[in-house]
């Protein structure tokens, strides 16, 4: 039993050795498909936040796991000649994991690819400009997965700057309360930038 605690001690003293934890900010800027269902609907692109804290775990010279536990708004603002202007901005809480390829240069500058698949869940949704009976009456699924691609520089083993843009794979919104029929769920995409800080 000894020898076992001993082992145990090691490996979380060697695991920690190549791990990092810190704080992740940022912008997000999301739009929908609606453009596809209703030719007479305008979707723009909204900036929104997203904030929480990350970790990452060097698996040794080019690759490294970054998982993140955030808080991520997304939405879009529609704009219409019956609706006037719609804002849904959709808080969810969310878990992206990066897997990054980089390579040094020198002794101070990492830069990096990203692949980033990611989960979530919608916790908050706010509708503005029109009164809908339940304000998530606009959520096709609160559960949301999805994938993102992106760059990112590291400065001094603890400032990240990087830019992904990711894709909704499920469908988020429904836009069903504007025509009974023909209306396809909704895909959220856009384009993510954070600052993180490792410890």
């Amino acid at each position: 039993m000894k020898k076992v605690i001993i082992a145990a001690a090691a490996l979380l003293i060697s695991f920690n050795s190549f791990a990092q934890f810190g704080i992740i900010a940022g912008l997000t800027s999301s739009s929908t498909n609606i453009k596809s269902a209703y030719a007479d609907l305008e979707s723009k692109s909204i900036a929104l936040y997203h904030v929480g804290v990350t970790a990452k775990f060097d698996l040794g010279g080019v690759f490294a796991i970054q998982p993140s536990l955030i808080y991520n708004v997304k939405g879009a603002k529609l704009a219409d000649f019956d609706l006037g202007t719609i804002d849904f901005r959709t808080g969810f809480i969310e878990l992206p994991v990066q897997i990054q390829a980089g390579v040094p240069i020198g002794s101070l500058l990492r830069i990096y690819g990203i692949a980033e698949p990611f989960i979530g869940y919608a916790v908050s949704n706010k509708v503005s400009g029109k009164t809908f009976e339940d304000n998530w009456a606009n959520v096709s699924s609160k559960f949301e997965y999805g994938v993102g691609l992106g760059a990112g520089v590291e400065l001094f083993s603890h400032l990240q700057l990087s830019v992904r843009y990711f894709w909704n794979l499920g469908n988020v919104y429904d836009f069903s309360w504007k025509t009974v029929s023909n209306a396809p769920n909704g895909k959220c995409n856009g384009i993510t930038a954070s600052l993180a800080f490792l410890f």
